[in-house]
């Protein structure tokens, strides 16, 4: 499905993750067009603009609001900024695509989707691995699998201390592994699970590395009213990259291999053709289709029409799970 024009969007934060949506929004000059590239350093906004052929180059929000060429904002900033931002761009009449997670606390996850409700506008939450061949086959697959029974989920990389300096001061209760990398897992896991909420959840937590000091390994067990198991484990010490969702259903057992790759009861389905870059990273430029995919579908979200975007209702309820995994270590481990 095509738009009748492009989106505007002003990127903010020329962090690590950035360079991805930039990529993405280069590559889909029908969906999306960069007006403004924002960043307190002047100098590196300017860098990422000259690279991407943005008009504008922004050292606060605020300036890329007053453009009147900006319909839309993509927040790549540290998490805990995450909600105010969202609430500046919504009270500006914008739209806003948040990276996960949504926001560090649950009332302020409640706030930010009222605002949405209120005014009107899309507010969506960058769940990036969803927006794959293989998982949207699945979901349009879905109803001939039958009851679910189970969910495995396992996703590991190894980061040899923080990828921002900011990882560093992540304490216990904001989480590290659990509210940066998780995410990724609990959004698979309500795509399959459907709009029903966890009766138990249990989880253990460990920390091997020194330069943090929040966890770097968990494990998550969840059970599910009429007896569906969930189990994830999500690690950021793994020198192999896994990145494995199993879903075990009453008709087939599928399975989504290496973010890209379905496979149902052992026999390829999807099997996309693989950059050699993306043999043993989960995080490079052979993913920048999940991201043109996401940029998509909040393009179209924003025009109105039929949309895969992971909007604020969703986001909401992930969060308030998020935050439950995130208590639950606190008191099992």
């Amino acid at each position: 499905m095509t738009i009748d024009r492009p989106i505007g969007i002003a990127l903010v934060g020329c962090g690590r993750i950035a360079p991805l949506h930039l990529k993405a929004i280069a590559r889909s000059p029908e969906h999306a067009r960069l007006v403004a590239v924002v960043d307190p350093d002047p100098a590196r906004a300017a860098e990422f603009a000259q690279e991407y052929g943005a008009e504008h180059a922004c050292t606060s929000l605020e300036e890329a609001l007053a453009l009147d060429a900006v319909e839309a904002v993509v927040l790549c900033t540290p998490n805990a900024l995450h909600a105010d931002q969202v609430e500046q761009v919504l009270r500006a009449g914008r739209n806003v695509l948040v990276e996960k997670p949504f926001s560090e606390t649950l009332a302020d996850a409640e706030r930010i989707a009222a605002l949405a409700d209120e005014t009107g506008l899309v507010l969506a939450a960058g769940h990036t691995f969803r927006h794959v061949e293989a998982v949207r086959t699945l979901q349009d697959r879905r109803a001939g699998f039958g009851r679910l029974r189970a969910v495995s989920i396992s996703m590991c990389v190894f980061w040899d201390g923080p990828q921002a300096p900011w990882w560093a001061t992540r304490t216990r209760e904001e989480g590290l592994v659990l509210t940066l990398f998780a995410p990724h897992a609990i959004d698979f896991l309500q795509l399959v699970v459907g709009e029903i909420d966890p009766l138990r959840i249990h989880v253990e937590a460990a920390r091997f590395q020194p330069d943090w000091a929040a966890e770097d390994e968990a494990m998550i067990l969840l059970r599910y009213p009429d007896d569906v198991l969930a189990s994830i484990h999500v690690s950021y010490n793994q020198k192999r990259t896994m990145n494995r969702k199993v879903a075990h259903f009453e008709n087939a057992t599928v399975r989504v291999e290496n973010g890209d790759e379905l496979w149902i009861d052992d026999e390829p389905v999807v099997m996309p053709e693989r950059a050699p870059v993306d043999d043993d990273a989960l995080f490079n430029d052979g993913i920048t289709h999940y991201f043109a995919t996401q940029l998509r579908e909040f393009a179209l979200a924003v025009r109105g029409l039929p949309n895969r975007s992971v909007l604020h209702p969703s986001a909401l309820r992930q969060t308030r799970l998020n935050r439950a995994i995130v208590a639950a270590a606190q008191h099992d481990s």
